[in-house]
């Protein structure tokens, strides 16, 4: 088992809730220097991420700073840029969507078709198309998928030493596909179970590692269910959750962040959730980061997944670099 660098080091004087925790006096000049040339959120409360799904991710070079985090895709996740992120104290997340059936990449084919980790998998009964990029894999307790998933994530660890662990797309406990009718989906309870299980999964593999992942899938109070608790939202085994270009919608997803029950149940953050939301408009960025319930916000409309520049210093957070020194 490769040894952890760096944990998540939290206060203990003060619940995070996906919120910097450390504030260096140099943070704080900088800041107000920022304030004072900028009309960008200067709240030390959040700090900037990105998403780098391009095949040239350079510009996450930028984010190689204690307190950095970058998003790495299903084929770039080793080049050099990453690396170079963990290197200088920051994080680097690897994509992985284990609820549609597209096999590009690596991982995602070494999950959906035969390989060594187990035969192929199949899609949920029904037939269920998600949307553009696949159908629904099905994921139910006792699946094939269930049962190969732990050994993608350790190849994962063994072949990328700079993870910090994984940006989990699709994983809530309801679907919001377009192209899924689920008020008449008739497995809502195999669903819910099966996001679970694979939260539980990545959690043991998490914790073996002292790495982190969050989920792009929506937890919400009787909507779905929060887990354990479905009356409330969040997902304990979670480290934080994901909200993509919801502009103008913090009344329901600044509580959703804020939600205790974020990363209760993980051995690295300690409840100290991770969210992190990406806006379309500067508007945005400024709700979700004067919310003071996202440790990192940035502006990336989808066109721009090839990444974005921070705007602003990152912050000492804690959150492990990489599984090796």
């Amino acid at each position: 088992m490769a040894v952890p660098r760096k944990r998540w080091t939290g206060t203990g004087r003060r619940r995070l809730a996906g919120v910097v925790a450390v504030v260096t006096g140099a943070v704080l000049a900088s800041v107000a220097l920022m304030a004072a040339t900028s009309s960008t959120p200067t709240s030390t409360m959040a700090q900037a991420a990105g998403l780098f799904y391009g095949s040239s991710p350079s510009g996450a070079v930028a984010y190689a700073h204690p307190g950095g985090l970058v998003v790495a895709g299903r084929d770039n996740y080793q080049d050099q840029a990453f690396k170079d992120v963990s290197a200088g104290g920051g994080s680097v997340l690897i994509y992985l969507d284990p609820i549609i059936d597209n096999p590009y990449g690596r991982y995602h084919d070494m999950l959906i078709n035969p390989s060594v980790c187990g035969p192929a998998t199949s899609r949920w009964p029904g037939d269920h198309r998600a949307n553009q990029w696949g159908h629904l894999t099905d994921f139910r307790v006792g699946s094939v998928l269930q049962d190969k998933i732990r050994c993608v994530l350790e190849t994962m660890v063994a072949e990328n030493p700079h993870m910090a662990g994984w940006f989990v797309d699709d994983l809530g406990s309801r679907s919001w596909f377009p192209g899924f009718d689920w008020a008449n989906f008739p497995d809502k309870a195999a669903y819910r179970e099966g996001a679970i299980a694979l939260s539980q999964t990545l959690r043991s593999v998490a914790d073996e590692h002292g790495l982190v992942f969050i989920v792009n899938g929506t937890w919400s109070p009787n909507d779905g269910g929060g887990y354990p608790n479905p009356s409330k939202s969040g997902n304990a085994l979670a480290d934080g959750g994901f909200v993509e270009h919801h502009d103008g919608e913090i009344d329901f997803f600044g509580p959703y962040a804020c939600s205790s029950q974020w990363a209760a149940q993980s051995s690295v953050t300690k409840g100290e959730a991770i969210n992190f939301a990406v806006t379309d408009t500067a508007a945005g960025l400024a709700e979700y980061v004067e919310s003071g319930c996202y440790a990192y916000v940035n502006r990336q409309p989808t066109v721009e997944f090839g990444g974005v520049a921070p705007w602003g210093n990152s912050c000492i957070t804690g959150l492990p670099p990489g599984v090796s020194c």
